[in-house]
């Protein structure tokens, strides 16, 4: 009724799982680039033809995504569609609602609108939820459906997802929040789907600190563990072995204080504990700068911290070892010093990057992100250009959709980006992708592995830094998305156990 004609090309996969899903929720499962949004496009058509007059919602957890979205439906759909977001004033967003047959927002936006009366999700007889891994805790997809499942008439909700999670109680729970009572699940194996799969060749790249720069690591290693004593001589951690503390349990630690300072308990010993995890926690980012990112970032960072105005900023600085480090990496970096995942990165794009080619580099911050355009500036034929997030300092989204248009008609061939680019953007035509460090996340993992080889066979390089964080993280990420795979597969062999009981119990007890 609404797909346009010759717009959408039949793939049996996509046609399958949407007779699977228009009637009943559904998680849907699909690898990176196989047409998710075709599927929910399919579905959005059966649902406003058989309940006239209603609306669909479809709802992404970034701006740029859901103009994305936005983008395809108008290409292959009829529907009328709109976008609403913060910036919106409230009577428009209200008349949007009212009048746009489908419906394209961010969860925060819709949220705020179902709490203050703008919108009336009984009109809805579909919801959409891309990237529906984010449906845990209090993020706002949870509170969405379950109002929506509440008010409406004809509910119906599609959740979307490359990578659900990589243990089963968060996959039970995305399940649970979504109200899932059916999963269609495709991997890059199945028949179907394996036509469509384009071959990315991935390989590792692993280099060595040179011995000036191991040395300063050694030295900000050595202040990470004096401070450790010093909270266990303040009281914490007491009863744990040294080599089980870590940055993530000193996080915990910290957030539990910090909460009881909220209640009220505001002694010596809170606030002290505070102080020191907080101490701990910039040197353990100030030591992964410098291990796997660059000099350039761990001197900005330490700069920082030396001017900065917090107890735990003063008591870095004032101490004769960290002034000397950073005394001796400002030398190091004048000289031209760097780390050597700079030089490997200007290697690979000198050498495996052709005429016509696009490449993404992902780096985990903005300043890495500095640091690297600027190295592969000299690069010949490198024409880059930055991609972050609107935070402070960052680009607006107009500023992010101009670059992606941008990158895709060849004014640029290369994206510097941070996390933003990650999920679920569809950037047309990446030959080469290189992570600049790993991720110990598996969903983050596939979902750069996905921004190449979407339309052609692709190359992915990623760098590690031997006996850093980079391997630990690299093995950490693998592990996960096993595991991921292993409880994927298992809901796939035995879907009749979901539909019967309507939950995930089977599998989170296997």
């Amino acid at each position: 009724m609404f797909i346009k004609k010759d717009r959408v090309a039949f793939r049996e996969y996509q046609n399958n799982i949407f007779e699977s899903a228009k009637d009943k929720n559904t998680l849907v499962v699909l690898p990176t680039g196989l047409g998710k949004t075709v599927i929910s496009a399919l579905v959005v058509d059966y649902r406003l033809e058989k309940f006239d007059g209603t609306k669909a919602l479809f709802l992404a957890p970034t701006k740029p995504l859901v103009n994305q979205h936005k983008r395809t439906f108008d290409s292959i759909s009829t529907l009328y569609g709109e976008v609403v977001s913060g910036t919106v004033s409230r009577g428009e967003r209200k008349k949007i609602y009212n009048e746009a047959q489908i419906v394209f927002a961010t969860p925060q936006t819709v949220e705020n609108d179902v709490e203050n009366g703008i919108v009336d999700l009984g009109t809805f007889s579909v919801v959409i939820v891309d990237e529906a891994h984010h449906a845990v805790g209090n993020y706002s997809y949870v509170k969405i459906v379950s109002e929506y499942m509440r008010v409406s008439k004809n509910p119906l909700i599609l959740g979307l997802t490359a990578s659900p999670a990589s243990d089963s109680e968060k996959i039970r729970q995305i399940c649970d929040n979504l109200r899932i009572a059916n999963v269609e699940i495709r991997s890059d194996e199945d028949a179907d789907v394996s036509p469509y799969i384009k071959s990315k060749l991935v390989e590792e790249v692993r280099v060595e600190l040179p011995e000036d720069i191991n040395r300063l690591a050694a030295s900000l290693d050595g202040m990470i563990k004096a401070g450790v004593d010093e909270l266990r001589r303040a009281g914490f951690y007491k009863d744990m072995p040294v080599s089980r503390i870590s940055r993530v349990s000193i996080l915990m630690l910290q957030k539990s204080l910090q909460k009881q300072m909220i209640s009220g308990k505001r002694n010596f010993y809170t606030i002290r504990g505070i102080i020191i995890s907080s101490k701990l926690l910039k040197l353990y980012h100030a030591y992964n700068l410098l291990s796997t990112q660059s000099l350039e970032s761990f001197v900005n960072f330490a700069m920082k911290l030396t001017a900065g105005k917090s107890k735990s900023d003063k008591e870095i600085a004032a101490s004769g070892g960290f002034v000397s480090l950073l005394e001796e990496s400002e030398k190091l970096l004048a000289s031209g010093r760097e780390h050597p995942k700079l030089d490997k990165l200007k290697e690979i794009l000198a050498g495996d990057f052709k005429k016509g080619q696009k490449a993404i580099i992902f780096t985990q911050y903005r300043d890495t992100v500095d640091t690297i355009c600027d190295a592969i500036s000299g690069v010949n034929g490198v024409n880059a250009v930055k991609f972050i997030g609107q935070g402070k300092g960052g680009l607006s989204q107009k500023e992010q959709i101009r670059i992606v248009k941008d990158f895709e008609s060849g004014v640029y061939n290369v994206l510097v980006s941070t996390s933003v680019s990650e999920e679920g953007i569809s950037i047309k035509g990446v030959d080469i992708a290189v992570f600049y460090e790993t991720v110990p996340s598996a969903v983050r993992s596939i979902q750069r592995r996905g921004r190449v080889g979407r339309f052609n066979a692709g190359r992915i390089f990623i760098l590690i830094t031997k006996d850093t964080s980079d391997e630990s993280y690299y093995w950490v990420s693998k592990r996960k998305e096993s595991r991921m795979k292993k409880i994927i597969k298992n809901i796939k062999d035995n879907p009749e156990t979901l539909r019967n009981d309507g939950t995930l119990r089977f599998f989170v007890n296997r």
